[in-house]
């Protein structure tokens, strides 16, 4: 098997463990909702920074010597339960944020530009820490992705490349939940609709930070 049809051939995966729905999905959507289009599109790029980071530990041996560890996995798996439940109160902070419907406002103007909401850069920040600190994503480049590497290929700029393709298709695929929240943007902006989303997204971050942090290593 040559590079090309190794890319080929991780394509696959690499897609559906990135459609399946988890805290980048909730991450994209919120920011989207929150903050605009502009900051949707961040958020993407911020996920496909987090994967090249788990695709460089996975070519250096970092990913590996995480996995193989007990106690460095329980530590870096209870930092992102922590995290992910940092996340959820954040959610439920702002359900509880008094902010007026902006219905008369542009659903296409970045609301990072009204008062008292969150800048561009909050989006990336967020899906970038979200995808970097999520264990699940390790196991997944510890596992699956060498499997994909070919006998005679280099290990380390084989992982970053099946691993920079990872990437590119999760900002296509966030670019589209993004584009798709930011269409249904006037509905998304109403009060009600906007604390609904938050409460929501906050019992997702918070199923699976106390899921994650009450696993235990298989």
């Amino acid at each position: 098997m040559n590079l090309t049809a190794a890319l080929l051939a991780y394509a696959v995966p690499a897609a559906l463990i990135t459609m399946l729905p988890g805290p980048d999905t909730a991450v994209v959507l919120t920011t989207a909702v929150r903050a605009g289009r502009a900051a949707a599109v961040r958020a993407a790029l911020g996920v496909g920074t987090g994967l090249l980071i788990w695709g460089a530990a996975a070519a250096t041996g970092l990913a590996a010597a995480l996995r193989s560890s007990s106690v460095l996995y329980d530590a870096f798996r209870l930092t992102c339960a922590a995290y992910l439940i940092y996340l959820a109160v954040q959610a439920i902070r702002a359900s509880r944020r008094p902010e007026p419907d902006s219905d008369e406002a542009d659903s296409l103007e970045p609301k990072s530009k009204r008062r008292g909401l969150p800048s561009l850069g909050w989006g990336y920040r967020r899906a970038l820490l979200t995808c970097a600190l999520n264990p699940k994503l390790g196991v997944f480049f510890v596992v699956v992705l060498p499997q994909f590497i070919p006998t005679v290929a280099a290990v380390g700029p084989t992982s970053m490349a099946l691993a920079a393709l990872h990437a590119g298709e999760a900002v296509l695929w966030y670019l589209l939940l993004g584009a798709l929240a930011g269409t249904a943007a006037h509905l998304l902006a109403r009060r009600r609709v906007r604390v609904w989303l938050d409460r929501i997204t906050a019992a997702v971050f918070l199923g699976f930070g106390l899921r994650l942090a009450a696993e235990t290593q298989s």
